[in-house]
């Protein structure tokens, strides 16, 4: 029947359009040219009228087909509880739960049947770690009193971290929350530290990391990887007497055959020929150090100026960078009375780390080196590291610690 009665609908528009045709020509054949005009635009709109309405349910349809494709894709990345998780839910009556995000901690406690019915809310604050250990020691943490939010920060931690804090009550251990640097070994020096000093806790840490709450040379340790071209030497950890570094090679523009590492020496020759090109003329004075050598220096330094003035300009024997053949001194031949004038210097701020070396020693870095300014002083780390440590404005030794450290 509706076939049947949709066809007469279609019979009847056309029949109606035909009809309105003959009358069109009927008067244009009689010269009524005013009527002629309206009809015709009579039947244009009427087939315009037809013409957005097919365009209309066009674009309603693809609307339509476009949302129901958005909510089959969204359903099926959507992520779902496990099972077992579900099985959980309905037994302790939590149908909560799915008024919330999906928690993917919250799921493997659930599906591990180690939920703890108090904690249910800080579990989905909880960001998900692949560790078999993970639902026991978010439990473990949560007794202890720490919230979801302070738990994610402990995670940032070394395992060493992390278990050690389970030992620790909460109230020794808030107020360091958020520091990556944190060493669980440290915590009473932290404490001690913060006592005697205005700094912040991050500035705290740090600064103990590195040893800075010890006077200079106080329990120095030796180096167990001198080669590594991003060790610290310093007036904390120091190399073995007998160390000479490997692959040393003789500086392009050494008038007394100073030498660097390999790596070291090949990125020296780019520095210095690109300061060339801007006018910068510098040169090598002294690179690589035997201990021996540093030692004579050391020794006279001393007898000239004592013990306590020579710390802040030579290295004592062993805790010297110039041993690791990776440290070179500059010098301006065409600047009397100093290696490097103001120009000099400032091309050398703002150009060696896009070669692979940093400015060592800063007047900002002084409290921190022990040493006094040395503009002069270029440690090579590589172009990738040299670049972050320079970017940073920090110390070489805050850097390391910051970001390269492991506790």
């Amino acid at each position: 029947m509706v076939g049947k009665e949709q066809e007469k609908q279609e019979k009847l528009v056309q029949n109606n359009e035909l009809t309105f045709l003959c009358k069109a020509v009927n008067l244009y054949k009689s010269n009524n040219y005013s009527h002629d005009i309206i009809i015709i635009g009579d039947i244009m709109k009427r087939k315009k009228l037809k013409k957005g309405i097919i365009i209309t349910t066009v674009v309603f349809l693809l609307i339509v087909i476009s949302i129901v494709f958005t909510n089959i894709f969204n359903t099926g990345s959507k992520k779902y509880y496990s099972d077992e998780s579900i099985k959980v839910i309905k037994e302790e009556k939590l149908k909560d739960i799915y008024k919330e995000d999906y928690s993917k901690t919250l799921d493997e406690v659930l599906k591990n049947n180690k939920l703890k019915i108090e904690f249910i809310e800080e579990y989905s604050k909880i960001e998900y770690i692949d560790d078999k250990n993970f639902i026991d020691k978010i439990n473990d943490y949560l007794d202890i009193g720490y919230n979801g939010k302070e738990i994610n920060n402990i995670f940032k931690l070394s395992e060493k971290n992390q278990s050690k804090l389970l030992d620790l009550e909460k109230k020794e251990f808030t107020k360091y929350i958020g520091i990556t640097n944190f060493n669980i070994d440290n915590l009473e020096r932290y404490n001690d530290y913060l006592k005697s000093t205005n700094k912040d806790i991050q500035t705290v840490v740090t600064y103990v990391n590195i040893n800075l709450d010890k006077p200079f040379y106080t329990d120095s340790k030796l180096v167990d990887n001198p080669d590594d071209l991003t060790i610290i030497v310093n007036k904390f950890n120091h190399l073995e007497k007998k160390f000479v570094p490997k692959d040393l090679v003789t500086l392009f523009d050494s008038k007394n055959g100073a030498k660097m590492v390999r790596p070291a020496a090949e990125a020296y020759k780019e520095f210095i020929e690109a300061a060339k090109k801007d006018g910068i003329t510098l040169e090598s004075t002294t690179a690589y150090r035997s201990y021996s050598f540093q030692n004579t220096l050391y020794t006279n330094y001393v007898a000239q100026d004592g013990v306590k003035e020579a710390d802040t300009y030579s290295a004592r024997p062993g805790s010297s960078e110039h041993q690791l053949g990776l440290a070179v001194d500059l010098n301006d031949p065409n600047v009397s009375g100093s290696r490097l004038d103001d120009k000099d210097y400032k091309w050398v701020l703002e150009n060696s780390y896009k070669y692979g070396f940093i400015v060592r020693y800063t007047e900002a870095g002084v409290p921190i080196t022990g040493y006094m300014e040395e503009p002069w002083h270029i440690r090579y780390l590589g172009i990738e590291l040299a670049t972050k440590v320079a970017k940073s404005g920090l110390t070489y030794e805050e850097y390391y610690d910051l970001y390269m450290a492991e506790y």
